[in-house]
C-alpha cells in the first residue's frame, strides 16, 4: 500500500465477528475514566474546546447516555453523576471569547452554557445562551460553519429548545434566537467560505451549514434549492464530494481533489441516488487511516448507514473493535492520558462510546453533537 494511502482495505470484514456491542460501550466509558477523569492539574492536558473534546464534550456524551441507559451504573455512579462531575470542570475553566467567528461548537462558553442547561435544567443558562443571538448575529462578517460559526450555535439553541420544549416562556425566546441565526445565515449569499476557502463538508462547509438550518427550520430548504443543485453538481462519478471547491459553484468550479472520504465530506440528507453513491463510496474507502473517531474515522462514517437494515454499518463497527483497533490502528493508546483528543466526543473515545450505543440500543444513526436534536 503506498504511504500515502489514506484508508484501509476492507478485504475481509465480512468475516469479522460482531462486536458485543454493550461490553464495547463500557470498554470505551472505562479508557475515557481511567486516561482522561474527571480531575483538572497541570498535567491533564484539558483543552475545553467546546463539544469537539474536551471534559465538556465528555459531559454531554454521559448525559445523553444516560437517557438511554437510565439505570446503568459506571464504577458505582450513576451515568448523570458521571455528566456533572466532568461538566464541573467547565465551571472554573476560563471560558472562550464568543464573536461572529467564534460561535460554534467547539466554542467553550456556548457549550458549557447549553450542555449546562440541560445537565442542571437551569432555564436561566439557556436564555442566557439565547441572548447571545444579538453578538453572533450582528452586522459585518462572520462564519457560517458549524465547528467555529453560527451552524453551530444554531445546534446548541435547538439543544436547549429540546430540553424546555414545555416551559412556553423559554421555548419562544429560544425560537426568536433560532429565527435570528437561520435568518442571518440565509442573508449570507453564498459563496459561504472559512479562511478563505468553500468547504463541502460538515464541519466547515456547505453541508454541516444546510443541515442544521433544516434541522432548525424545515422551511429554509425551499430557499437552497439552487444552491443544492450546484452542489450535487460536484459530485464525483465515484460518489465522492470534492473537500472544497474554488470560484462559484456550478460547472465552472474547480473539479478539487477525490482523495479524502471522511464525514465531514460525506452528503447529508439529499437525493437519494447521490446519498447511496456517496454510502457505497464511504464503503469501499471508509476505513481510514486517520484516527478512529467521529470527525474522520471508522466511527462517523459509519453512521452514514442510516438504514437500519444496512449491514454495512455493523460490518464497519467490526473493524472498529477494541481487538481490531489494538491490531490495526498502531499508535492508538499511544495519546491516552496525554491529550483530551484521546477522550474527545469527536476526536476520540466519546465517539466511538456514542456509536457504540447507537448499535446496542438501536437507535437512529445521528451524530451526537450534529444532528441527535
Amino acid at each position: 500500500m503506498s504511504s500515502h494511502a489514506r484508508h484501509f482495505k476492507n478485504d475481509g470484514l465480512d468475516k469479522l465477528p460482531r462486536p458485543d456491542y454493550h461490553a464495547e460501550l463500557l470498554a470505551s466509558l472505562e479508557r475515557i475514566n481511567t486516561y482522561n477523569p474527571p480531575v483538572h492539574t497541570c498535567s491533564t492536558g484539558w483543552s475545553f474546546s467546546g463539544l469537539y473534546k474536551g471534559p465538556t464534550s465528555i459531559a454531554f456524551l454521559f448525559n445523553r447516555l444516560s437517557q438511554f441507559y437510565p439505570d446503568l451504573t459506571f464504577k458505582s455512579q450513576s451515568l448523570q453523576e458521571w455528566a456533572e462531575d466532568y461538566l464541573k470542570l467547565g465551571d472554573v475553566a476560563r471560558k472562550s471569547h464568543v464573536d461572529p467567528d467564534h460561535c460554534g461548537v467547539a466554542n467553550e462558553m456556548l457549550a458549557h452554557l447549553a450542555v449546562s442547561a440541560v445537565i442542571r435544567n437551569d432555564p436561566s443558562l439557556a436564555e442566557k445562551l439565547g441572548g447571545y443571538n444579538s453578538v453572533i448575529n450582528s452586522e459585518g462578517g462572520g462564519s457560517n460553519e458549524w465547528l467555529y460559526g453560527r451552524a453551530g450555535y444554531l445546534y446548541f439553541l435547538r439543544l436547549c429548545r429540546t430540553h424546555f420544549k414545555r416551559q412556553d416562556g423559554i421555548t419562544k425566546s429560544l425560537d426568536q434566537a433560532i429565527e435570528n441565526t437561520v435568518g442571518r445565515i440565509l442573508n449570507t449569499p453564498p459563496p459561504w467560505t472559512w479562511h478563505g476557502k468553500q468547504y463541502m463538508g460538515a464541519a466547515h462547509g456547505y453541508f454541516g451549514i444546510i443541515t442544521q438550518l433544516a434541522l432548525s427550520n424545515p422551511g429554509t430548504l425551499k430557499y437552497l434549492d439552487n444552491l443544492l443543485n450546484k452542489i450535487l453538481d460536484t459530485q464525483f462519478s465515484s460518489g465522492n464530494f470534492p473537500s472544497s471547491v474554488d470560484g462559484s459553484l456550478g460547472e465552472n468550479a474547480a473539479a478539487g481533489s477525490d482523495r479524502l472520504i471522511q464525514f465531514c465530506h460525506d452528503l447529508q440528507k439529499r437525493l437519494d441516488t447521490a446519498l447511496e453513491n456517496a454510502r457505497e463510496d464511504t464503503w469501499r474507502r471508509g476505513l481510514l487511516t486517520k484516527e478512529p473517531c467521529l470527525c474522520h474515522g471508522i466511527a462517523g462514517n459509519a453512521l452514514c448507514f442510516t438504514d437500519l437494515g444496512d449491514e454495512r454499518f455493523e460490518k464497519f463497527l467490526a473493524a472498529m473493535s477494541s481487538e481490531m483497533l489494538e491490531d490495526r490502528a498502531k499508535g492508538w493508546m499511544e495519546d491516552a492520558g496525554v491529550t483530551d483528543e484521546f477522550a474527545g466526543l469527536w476526536t476520540g473515545e466519546a465517539g466511538r462510546a456514542w456509536v457504540w450505543a447507537v448499535a446496542d440500543k438501536g437507535l437512529e444513526r445521528r451524530c451526537i453533537g450534529f444532528s441527535d436534536v
